[in-house]
């Protein structure tokens, strides 16, 4: 699958700013009442709001180019009885191929690997968008409303998964590589 400007710069950008939220979450100070933040909390602050308008941005370019292609939405299969047949045919497919000791190949955008991008994409927009609510709704001294509790820890839910996606997404992307499907070639190369 060939890969156009934006979207390489899409994936790139939001691979970039998903890996500096989650190491800046390691090390910075939140505020709450009587404690005040430390730089990396303002870091991670802007890094999210600025990842939430790329992610959307992303989504609106993944959606549009879909619809002005006719194409069926790969990214997001789980309303669409034929797009989960599909995505059913590539598990067992996948399946059928490690169990020989081997990925599945080809040059046409797959079912699976489209659903587990889309997944990723999911997450780090209701990251994003909790981090963001976060962020506009703290009182000064870091107090939070009832709702805004709320925010906090489905933000915190996320985390953990965001952690399993960062380290899994990438190494079976230099799996394929290795595989010589070119995956990261790609979308991180220059064409």
């Amino acid at each position: 699958m060939k890969y156009d400007p934006l979207t390489k710069l899409l994936h790139a950008s939001i691979a970039l700013g998903v890996s500096l939220q989650m190491i800046t979450s390691l090390v910075m100070i939140y505020p709450k009442p009587g404690r005040l933040p430390n730089q990396w909390y303002e870091v991670h602050e802007w890094v999210g709001i600025a990842l939430l308008g790329i992610v959307s941005i992303h989504w609106l370019w993944a959606v549009g180019r879909t619809l002005t292609r006719g194409d069926a939405l790969l990214l997001f299969p789980w309303f669409s009885r034929a797009r989960l047949e599909q995505l059913g045919r590539d598990v067992a497919e996948t399946g059928r191929e490690a169990l020989r000791g081997r990925l599945p190949a080809g040059d046409e955008p797959r079912a699976l690997p489209a659903a587990v991008q889309g997944l990723g994409l999911l997450l780090a927009l209701g990251m994003a968008a909790t981090g963001t609510a976060l962020a506009m709704g703290m009182a000064p001294d870091g107090g939070l409303s009832p709702s805004l509790r709320v925010v906090k820890e489905v933000h915190e839910s996320f985390a953990p998964v965001m952690w399993a996606y960062l380290m899994v997404h990438p190494l079976l992307g230099v799996i394929h590589q290795i595989a010589g499907h070119r995956s990261l070639s790609r979308m991180f190369g220059p064409r």
